[in-house]
């Protein structure tokens, strides 16, 4: 039987290859990533999660000006932070070390003043803030995105984090309310041409090392995203812990970074269980797979 919908069951001959060369993919500015899985594919979602400090703000900072830097746009809803918080980070991060300069205070670096106006106005129409004065309501949120896409023509839109969007849930029904919202965006960025992260905390784990069953709420959040990405970072606990669990020896090379980025999940070309280690840059906030400095497009000199 066939409908508007197509037939019922498909065979070898009514359904055509795909044509990867149509595939919109936006790169995360993270080398080792990229080379693995191409880049976020446009009308996927990808899950982000990590415990504090593993570098959530700053990995997903990055990937928002690797979006203006490619010339897209990128949405961004920060619930648990203001948005002068959530830009002073942002230019931070876009300045680089070469345009950062130390205080009196070990982890306070302030700005070079003439390279503030260039990055306002490099981002001015590439970066867009929810204000959160509108609430948190998903439905709310899900308006303002639809208004974002269509006068500001968005690629890729940022939920940090889950936790701070109202979805109705209560203690009864908290699972059920999870699934209805991960399909319900996972429809959504098909329908409207964009890739979707959302962010989503741990639970605490019994071995002390984040593994994709421990992301808190319903198994439909990592089942129905397309990507899930664990975030790591190196520091005692982590190592002894790691050594523990996948009997890892001393020299393991991995554990000689600052922070991992795992790549748990990856349903276009399969990938799983890469890690991808990453130095961090106190001055500028930085993460890269090489130590070196990441320019953006506002600078005079890339």
């Amino acid at each position: 039987m066939i409908t508007d919908k197509g037939p019922w069951w498909f065979t070898s001959k009514t359904v055509k290859p795909r044509d990867r060369s149509k595939i919109i993919s936006v790169r995360t500015g993270i080398t080792e990533i990229d080379k693995k899985i191409i880049g976020l594919n446009k009308k996927e979602v990808s899950v982000f999660s990590g415990f504090r400090s593993a570098g959530k703000s700053t990995i997903l900072t990055q990937i928002a000006l690797q979006v203006a830097h490619e010339g897209k746009r990128v949405a961004l809803f920060s619930g648990e932070s203001r948005e002068d918080r959530v830009f002073e980070w942002t230019y931070l991060i876009c300045a680089g070390r070469s345009y950062t300069y130390p205080t009196d205070y070990e982890n306070y670096f302030k700005i070079a003043p003439d390279a503030m106006p260039l990055m306002q106005d490099w981002l001015e129409q590439k970066m867009f803030v929810y204000n959160n004065s509108y609430g948190n309501k998903y439905d709310t949120l899900f308006s303002m995105m639809q208004d974002c896409i269509d006068k500001k023509r968005t690629d890729v839109i940022i939920l940090d984090n889950l936790m701070s969007i109202d979805i109705g849930a209560t203690d009864a029904n908290k699972n059920a309310k999870q699934s209805e919202f991960i399909w319900k965006i996972k429809n959504f960025a098909e329908e409207k041409d964009v890739h979707i992260i959302l962010v989503a905390h741990p639970r605490k784990t019994v071995g002390g090392v984040l593994r994709i069953d421990d992301i808190s709420g319903t198994s439909d959040l990592t089942n129905a995203a397309d990507n899930v990405f664990l975030l790591h970072r190196v520091n005692f606990d982590f190592k002894r812990n790691a050594r523990a669990l996948f009997r890892w020896g001393e020299e393991e090379p991995i554990l000689n970074y600052d922070n991992i980025i795992e790549i748990a999940k990856n349903r276009d070309l399969g990938r799983v269980d890469d890690w991808i280690g990453m130095y961090f840059d106190k001055a500028s906030k930085q993460m890269s797979c090489d130590g070196k400095e990441i320019i953006y497009g506002w600078r005079n000199d890339r």
